[in-house]
Formats: C-alpha cells, sequence, structure tokens
C-alpha cells in the first residue's frame, strides 16, 4: 500500500545543539582561546565572488518517477527533513509552496507520475495539490543514477520509532520494479541548518572551505557600523547529516550562488528560506531561491568574533547560527 504518512521534522534549536529530526551526537564545537576582533578595516572585502557550480534540479524520465513510487512503496520507513516544517512550522508556508510548485510543474514528467498513483485529474483543488507537494517532496530526496537496465538509489530511511533518519540505504531498482538492496548502515545526524563543508569563506588570505577553518583563524566580518573588518573566529561548529537532504539554493543577479540549510540566517537575520525572487540582498538583487537535493555528510558554521557574527559565504554575507540561541 501507497505510503501516505508525511514525516514531519520539528525543530527549534539551532547548529550547535540537539535537533527534532534525525538522531545524531551534538555537533563538533571548538572555542578560541582568544575570540577578540580586530578594529582593521579591510577595503573592498565585499567584493569576495567565488562562483560555485550550480545545483540540478530535479529532472527523469516517466519511468524514473514511477519506479521513486516504487520505493516508496518498498520503504514505508523513508525518512528525511521537511523543508517546510524544519526547523520551524510556519503558518500557510506549505500550503503557498504547494500551489506555487504545482503551477510551475504540473506537465512534467514528476507530475504525470503524480497523478498516475493519485489518480487525481486536472485541475486540482487545494487539498490535491497539497498531496502532490508531500509526494514531491518525498520521490525528489531519493537519489536516483541510471545505469544499464538499473537505476542505482540511495536513501534514509528510520529504523526507530518516532520517524528520525537513523540509516542510509544503497542498492538497485531495475527497470520492471525489482529493488535489490546492497547495504544499509547507521547515519547518525541532525537536519541540517548550517553550510555544506565546500563552501567558501571569505579571509585576508582568499576563499577558504568552511570545513577548513579553525578557531583563531582570519575571517572577514563587518562590526557595528557595517564596515568590513577582520576579526578572528571565535567558534566552529560541524553537524553530520542523516543522508540525502533538501537544502537551498540561493543566486543573486551578479552571478553569487550560496547553497545552504533553510534555516540558515541572513545577515538581517531572517531564514534564507524567507528570501524572495526580486528582492535586494547584499548590494544585489535575488534571481532565484529554490530548493535542491544535497548528499554533503554534514554541515558547518562558524562564529566570527565582533559586534555582528556575521561572515561571507560564497560571497554572500549571512548570520551565523552560533552568534546566541538563534530561532527563526
Amino acid at each position: 500500500m501507497r505510503r501516505l504518512a508525511l514525516l514531519l521534522g520539528l525543530a527549534l534549536l539551532a547548529c550547535g545543539k540537539q535537533a527534532a529530526v534525525g538522531v545524531g551526537p551534538s555537533p563538533s564545537t571548538f572555542e578560541s582561546p582568544s575570540a577578540a576582533a580586530s578594529a582593521t578595516v579591510i577595503p573592498g572585502a565585499s567584493s569576495f565572488r567565488p562562483q560555485p557550480s550550480a545545483s540540478p534540479r530535479a529532472t527523469g524520465t516517466d519511468q524514473e518517477w514511477t519506479l521513486r513510487y516504487l520505493l516508496l512503496d518498498h520503504y514505508p520507513n523513508l525518512a528525511y527533513c521537511d523543508p517546510d516544517y524544519y526547523p520551524i512550522a510556519r503558518v500557510g508556508g506549505e500550503q503557498a509552496n504547494a500551489d506555487d510548485w504545482w503551477s510551475r510543474n504540473r506537465t512534467t514528467p514528476e507530475a504525470r507520475a503524480i497523478l498516475a498513483q493519485t489518480r487525481y485529474a486536472e485541475p486540482l483543488d487545494a487539498e490535491q495539490r497539497l498531496t502532490a507537494y508531500r509526494d514531491h517532496k518525498k520521490l525528489t530526496v531519493i537519489q536516483m543514477t541510471r545505469i544499464t537496465g538499473n537505476y542505482e538509489f540511495r536513501l534514509s530511511i528510520s529504523t526507530l520509532d518516532g520517524g528520525l533518519p537513523d540509516a542510509t540505504v544503497n542498492g538497485t531498482i531495475s527497470d520492471a520494479g525489482t529493488v535489490s538492496e546492497r547495504s544499509r548502515s547507521p547515519r547518525p545526524g541532525g537536519c541540517p541548518i548550517c553550510l555544506e563543508g565546500v563552501t567558501g569563506i571569505a579571509t585576508p588570505n582568499g576563499a577558504v572551505e568552511v570545513s577548513r577553518i579553525r578557531p583563531g583563524d582570519l575571517v572577514y566580518s563587518v562590526d557595528a557600523s557595517g564596515r568590513s573588518v577582520t576579526v578572528s573566529v571565535a567558534r566552529v561548529a560541524r553537524r553530520e547529516t542523516p543522508g540525502p537532504h533538501l537544502m537551498v539554493r540561493l543566486a543573486l543577479t551578479d552571478g553569487r550562488v550560496l547553497v545552504a540549510a533553510g534555516a540558515h540566517p541572513t545577515g538581517d537575520g531572517r531564514p534564507l528560506r524567507d528570501l524572495l525572487p526580486g528582492e535586494r540582498y547584499d548590494a544585489s538583487a535575488i534571481l532565484s531561491i529554490d530548493y535542491v537535493e544535497s548528499s554533503a555528510p554534514a554541515t558547518y558554521d562558524i562564529l566570527p568574533a565582533g559586534a555582528s557574527g556575521e561572515y561571507w559565504a560564497n560571497g554572500i554575507l549571512v548570520g551565523s547560527t552560533l552568534a546566541r540561541p538563534w530561532l527563526p
């Protein structure tokens, strides 16, 4: 029987604290023995502009989406971090996102598979659009790669009560729908609200991947007046992820791109997921903001010393979840 229950993640705590979705240890944190900010002004620091590769949007043939549904049937304990409910639920948010998603994707192979599975017919009412959108979130969190006569797949499941993602499954599914599981391994972690490890952090020595930043390293930040300054890093946090998960891809019109958790704070304290296309941000305008799939094994955050706790990630000014008990 097709699984209809949606696994919802509700968590109120930021990076560095235990999440409500995704079982795992507390993240590794490091403290700097000396976290005093330097008042040195760095002219032009805001011009740091690395160009990461764009994350692909979900695509697939009609057959592939049908096979994804078969995997949902085969693994009724599929578990993932729902971007509409993690870390907090927003009233009306999921329905609005469902309406928007269906209006933009109603003719895609995925939408055709959803209509066939649910036996819905256009035009869909609000409740049907919401059901379709919830199926979309589960279908797209499954990683699938085409090989001869089969697809390789990777997904997260819950082996414990409560629906928390705690194991990763790898296997193949044939074109005829036969599922062959190759491995099942424990996967600790919680739902990510930080940055992928390859994200470039602006430093006096150029862009440095956030996974390589350590307490005491120098990075660019802003002071209380908004000037670029050099400060030392006070704290670093790392949290393992529960397997495939969804992240936000923020693209600005000047070419800067950042992939991060939707709950990560902007420079003005809002969650990244609340930004809107066309809105002005960091001396540019937002070209697009979408959810994309990520398989990064861990997410990271840093806390620059100083007044703001802000820093540049892939050239885009963001806040830190470690600056305070940050609640979006």
